[in-house]
C-alpha cells in the first residue's frame, strides 16, 4: 500500500508539473500583464495534440510509466532484467507513437477525440486531487 501512495504521490506532482508548464508558465504570464488577476489565469486541460507532442517528448514518461507498473503482480514477478526491457520498451515506443499520430493523424481527427479526451482527462484529474486530498487527511489524522 505504501508502493501505492508514493506512485500517486509521484503521478499528481508530475501531473502538476507538466499542467504548470502546459499552462503558460504563470510567471512568463506575469511578464506579459502587468497585473494577472487569478480569476483570468486559464484552467483547462490541455488539447489531446498537445499532450501527444509532450509525450513525444517523453514529458513525465517515466513517472507514468513507474506508477502504471508499480502496482501489477505481473510485472512485479518479472526478473529485474525483463522490467528493463519493458521500460525500455515502453520510453522508446511510447514516444515514437505519439510522434507517429502527431505526423499521420488528420486534424479532423484529433478534433473529433477533444471532448472525450476533456472529460476523461477532467475525470481523471477529479480522482487524482481526490486520491492526494485522502492521503493528506489520513496524514493529518494519523499525527
Amino acid at each position: 500500500m505504501n508502493k501505492l501512495r508514493v506512485g500517486l504521490v509521484t503521478l499528481v506532482v508530475t501531473l502538476a508539473v507538466a499542467g504548470g508548464l502546459l499552462l503558460g508558465a504563470v510567471p512568463a504570464m506575469a511578464q506579459e500583464h502587468d497585473a494577472v488577476q487569478p480569476e483570468e489565469l486559464p484552467a483547462e486541460v490541455p488539447e489531446l495534440e498537445e499532450v501527444a507532442a509532450m509525450l513525444a517528448q517523453g514529458i513525465g514518461l517515466g513517472s507514468v510509466i513507474a506508477f502504471l507498473f508499480e502496482e501489477f503482480d505481473w510485472f512485479q514477478g518479472l526478473s529485474s532484467k525483463g522490467r528493463w526491457w519493458l521500460v525500455l520498451g515502453l520510453s522508446l515506443g511510447l514516444p515514437l507513437l505519439a510522434q507517429l499520430a502527431l505526423q499521420f493523424v488528420p486534424a479532423q481527427v484529433w478534433s473529433d477525440l477533444q471532448p472525450y479526451w476533456k472529460a476523461l482527462a477532467s475525470g481523471f484529474l477529479v480522482w487524482a486531487g481526490g486520491q492526494l486530498a485522502h492521503l493528506v487527511e489520513k496524514r493529518l489524522t494519523a499525527d
